[in-house]
């Protein structure tokens, strides 16, 4: 929902080429269009281990692709570093990225690396780098972060208040791939999370103060894909797999120009291990109810079908009994108190509001001093 007075931007500079099968068969000529003689490749590690990634490199014999790293949930500063490494000793000047988005943003931060010192911590912020990334190609296998067509790099290091963020015009890969065919080996609980993490993209981009009508219609597209798709490619219709692989990238486009709210303010907190796209399926609805009085009719109605989309895909929008302990939902009220993301929702939320937010969704309250005699 646009607010009006402030000018805004809106930049979709990722060229996306989208249809079942596009991977296998544009991936070569892709690669080849970078004009290098070496690409470095970071992958998921579970597609990786699965057999999935030598079929999708099969037939790439004039550009060398050697693996340098295997990415799993979260990475952190080393981990990356350790990856930009691998890809500086094979003097790769590009890079490849085959995954979901860890491996993307891992990737992104070996792009930043191949052309700038370490360490990545030192461009923490928007637009501090002084060289612009080496360019970089997102093969997505889930339908989920859309990090495949972002301009931010996240990772996740322990003891930090926050996620470490680096953003930019210029960050993002310059071409991805988008193929519903490689969510075919997702499990179903993984599809869920991916999926709600990008709905969660979508409706957070229609109650940010940054919206614009631009940001609006894709995010609504979006939302309505993902409501639509979800069920049947559950069940494995492929087709609904390509429909929500697309919508991914399009709740992306959205929240990545008008940007996100109390949602993933919320989920912030690098110290709460609890999978990011599952912390955002069950802080969604209660966050859309709090938010509910100020969005538009269009919105409104999105909200209204979340009952109905968790009761067909059975997840429940609250943590397990002790899942949230008390310490945790604290870690996530101060992460949020300091991220942008709060300031950006259409509603203003303080401290005793965003317990109330985790209250609701199953977070251990606040053990209260027993009174002395």
């Amino acid at each position: 929902m646009s607010v009006p007075g402030a000018e805004r931007e809106f930049a979709a500079p990722t060229r996306i080429v989208a249809g079942r099968g596009c991977a296998s068969a544009r991936l070569g000529i892709e690669l080849r269009a970078l004009a290098v003689d070496t690409v470095a490749l970071v992958a998921d590690r579970g597609f990786a281990q699965a057999g999935l990634l030598e079929p999708l490199l099969a037939g790439i014999d004039d550009v060398a692709v050697p693996v340098c790293a295997l990415i799993g949930e979260d990475p952190d500063i080393a981990e990356t570093e350790a990856a930009a490494q691998s890809a500086l000793s094979h003097d790769a000047k590009a890079v490849l990225a085959i995954g979901g988005g860890s491996a993307m943003c891992a990737a992104k931060g070996v792009a930043i690396r191949l052309r700038n010192p370490a360490p990545l911590d030192a461009y923490e912020g928007s637009g501090r780098l002084p060289l612009a990334p080496a360019p970089s190609i997102a093969v997505p296998t889930t339908a989920g972060s859309g990090s495949e067509v972002s301009n931010v790099v996240v990772l996740h290091d322990a003891g930090r208040e926050r996620h470490l963020v680096i953003r930019g015009h210029g960050y993002e890969p310059r071409v991805a791939l988008l193929d519903g065919e490689l969510l075919r080996s997702l499990p179903r609980a993984p599809m869920i999370a991916a999926a709600l993490d990008a709905l969660s993209h979508a409706l957070e981009a229609l109650w940010a103060r940054r919206a614009t009508r631009f940001s609006d219609a894709l995010a609504i597209a979006a939302a309505a894909s993902i409501r639509t798709a979800l069920p049947p490619a559950l069940a494995g219709e492929v087709d609904a797999m390509q429909e929500l692989i697309e919508a991914s990238a399009m709740a992306n486009l959205a929240c990545g120009n008008a940007g996100l709210g109390l949602v993933h303010a919320l989920s912030s907190a690098p110290d709460v291990h609890l999978p990011h796209g599952y912390q955002n399926g069950v802080l969604l609805p209660h966050v859309a109810a709090f938010n509910c009085s100020r969005v538009g009719a269009a919105t409104a109605s999105e909200i209204a079908n979340l009952d109905a989309l968790y009761a067909a895909i059975a997840f429940r929008p609250a943590f397990a009994p002790g899942e949230l302990s008390a310490h945790d939902a604290e870690l996530m009220v101060d992460a949020a108190m300091s991220n942008p993301f709060r300031a950006n929702n259409l509603r203003a939320a303080d401290e005793a509001e965003l317990h109330a937010i985790l209250l609701a969704a199953g977070a251990t309250p606040a053990s209260r001093p027993q009174p002395t005699s």
